[in-house]
């Protein structure tokens, strides 16, 4: 497998009927003007033109398959079919924060941004506290 670092020139999708008679839709991705493709529908609707990715993938023949594709800056957009993010509990941990927060924030009244931002990192922090006694 390989790392491709480029931009999307160019998105198309066509749809068809394989030889067994199933629909199925492919999506061809110009990346440096090279083609790449992908019957993955996360990746085909998730990427346009113009964005700057990191894709995996592997050559079968005259054709590259593509396996993951990601944001050039490294937020993960689409991993591979079945497997998990390596941190796919952050948005739940995000979401107690936030609820500390606004709890915290209700019982201190209006505050200037530099207080809002020290009981947002508090919050934070008693989150971080609460998961790590738990594991």
């Amino acid at each position: 497998m390989e790392t491709i670092n480029g931009t999307i020139e160019s998105v198309s999708c066509t749809e068809g009927t394989g030889k067994d008679g199933k629909a199925y839709k492919r999506w061809l991705f110009v990346i440096d003007g090279k083609k790449y493709s992908t019957f993955d529908s996360k990746i085909g609707e998730a990427f346009k033109t113009g964005q700057k990715i990191e894709m995996e993938g592997q050559q079968k023949g005259q054709f590259w398959n593509m396996e993951t594709m990601k944001e050039f800056a490294g937020v993960v957009k689409m991993a591979q079919s079945g497997s998990k993010s390596q941190n796919g509990t952050a948005s739940m941990y995000v979401s107690y924060a936030k609820d500390v927060f606004c709890a915290m924030w209700s019982s201190k009244g209006p505050e200037t941004p530099e207080i809002a931002g020290q009981i947002m990192n508090l919050s934070i922090d008693l989150v971080k506290q609460a998961k790590e006694a738990f594991e």
